[in-house]
């Protein structure tokens, strides 16, 4: 007879981690849309000038190769996000 636990204990701390990482995104998207609106309201820097710099940089990261193509498509991703 085979004992199967372990691999469910590792089926559920896979989901568990999966689940902890959603959360942990979910949480860094509503920080930004909250640093977002701090510094709109204070002044520092409106929400469409963040828009522009955003946009600028992720054109740059893209045509120097300097942040791997993955990794700017989630930067773009959760810039429209938090644009919402």
């Amino acid at each position: 007879m085979t004992n199967h636990t372990p691999c469910r204990a590792t089926a559920a701390a896979e989901n568990t981690a999966t689940q902890a990482l959603t959360h942990r995104v979910a949480a860094l998207e509503l920080l930004v849309q909250q640093l977002i609106f701090v510094m709109d309201a204070q002044g520092t820097l409106d929400a469409d000038a963040l828009d522009r710099w955003l946009t600028t940089c992720t054109d740059r990261m893209r045509a120097t190769g300097s942040v791997p193509p993955i990794e700017v498509a989630a930067l773009r991703a959760l810039h429209a996000k938090v644009a919402q």
